[in-house]
């Protein structure tokens, strides 16, 4: 507690850390009145600051919240980090500044809601990661209940996925201008496997065994090496005939560009390294990263006059396609190695336009067959 009451009157305690195996306080006089108490609290804590020395109050929420980040930092994908980072210092830090984790309550927690002004997805996630905090805190045995709880959070309505059918993007990968692009072996492998952009971007040669690849790193956003989304992530992923023979080119492509640029050491150093990026920039071998992907991926579309779809949507016409082509949605769950085949039922069993409009059709041919 920061500010107790021991018989009759109210002390004020600051945390100081541990010191020899102990936990160190600093306590005030007693007052009469709590409030009184909690004033000379905050000087008391002030004082630390100023002589130079940490104030450890484990009730704070920003303490709490700055362990749960540290958390993290070391359990989560660096993207998914970079995420929670930037939205609990956008949205929660300064609204909780100086608020004890236990002062906290329900109504708090919707005022907070309420204020943050923005789309319904942004107000999820601030509220998400708060909830998560505030979990954090029960595991520290700083609360008891989460106060986020009971807090009906505003509907997200989910935007129905644009995605290529089979003739698209047979239409997108036969074009020569998507054939010369050196982002080629990239986006036929996204299209025909359903990998994340990240993922693809982030596959060497290390990684292809036979016929199938064991994506065991990805590079984010800002060209960033960083894990993959799950452990589910680094299953298998099986290619195609076709895939591979494009593999074999492109490597043995790089291993002559790799001995030519190195011709001046030792042989043994003239030799492309299992390590080297599959889809990477040359000469030097940087790995692509997805905004270089989808800078070339919307120019060919553009060009090409093509319908336009993000650069994920690979991955969305990859599972759409199967589950069109009635293939079963756990084995269309471990193709795109989901955690739950519930993720997989949620994005792609929608019934879009060409599937409501054949099944409907194959309902109304048996009616009419049977009329006659």
């Amino acid at each position: 507690m920061s500010v107790q009451k021991k018989g009759n009157k109210w002390y004020a305690a600051v945390y100081l850390g541990i010191k020899d195996g102990e936990q160190e306080y600093d306590w005030s006089d007693g007052f009469d009145k709590k409030e009184d108490a909690q004033l000379i609290e905050l000087e008391m804590k002030a004082n630390v600051i100023k002589s130079n020395h940490k104030v450890y109050d484990k009730e704070l929420f920003s303490s709490i919240s700055d362990k749960w980040l540290k958390m993290r930092k070391i359990t989560v994908a660096k993207t998914t980090f970079r995420t929670n980072s930037n939205y609990y210092r956008i949205y929660i830090k300064d609204y909780f500044k100086g608020k004890l984790t236990k002062d906290i309550d329900s109504q708090d927690i919707f005022d907070f809601m309420m204020q943050i002004g923005k789309s319904a997805a942004t107000v999820n996630k601030a509220m998400n990661i708060l909830k998560q905090i505030f979990d954090f805190a029960i595991s520290l045995h700083q609360i008891r209940t989460n106060p986020c709880i009971g807090i009906k959070k505003p509907t997200v309505k989910k935007k129905k996925k644009k995605t290529w059918n089979e003739k698209s993007i047979n239409l997108f990968l036969s074009l020569r201008e998507t054939k010369s692009c050196e982002s080629y072996t990239a986006y036929l492998i996204m299209f025909t496997t359903g990998m994340r952009p990240g993922e693809v971007c982030g596959l060497r040669w290390c990684d292809w065994i036979d016929d199938y690849f064991i994506p065991t790193l990805g590079v984010d956003d800002h060209g960033e090496y960083t894990d993959l989304k799950n452990d589910k992530a680094h299953d298998p992923v099986f290619i195609d005939h076709r895939v591979m023979s494009q593999l074999n080119k492109l490597h043995a492509a790089q291993k002559a560009l790799y001995r030519d640029i190195n011709s001046h050491l030792p042989l043994d150093q003239q030799i492309l390294p299992e390590e080297s990026f599959i889809n990477c920039i040359l000469p030097d071998m940087r790995p692509m990263s997805p905004p270089y992907l989808r800078k070339r991926f919307y120019r060919i579309m553009e060009n090409n006059k093509l319908n336009k779809i993000r650069l994920y949507d690979s991955r969305h016409s990859f599972g759409t396609n199967m589950m069109r082509n009635k293939v079963n949605p756990k084995q269309v769950a471990e193709m795109m190695r989901h955690t739950s085949v519930k993720t997989t039922l949620d994005n792609y069993s929608h019934v879009d336009e060409e599937m409501y409009k054949n099944t409907s059709r194959t309902y109304n041919d048996k009616i009419f067959k049977q009329a006659k």
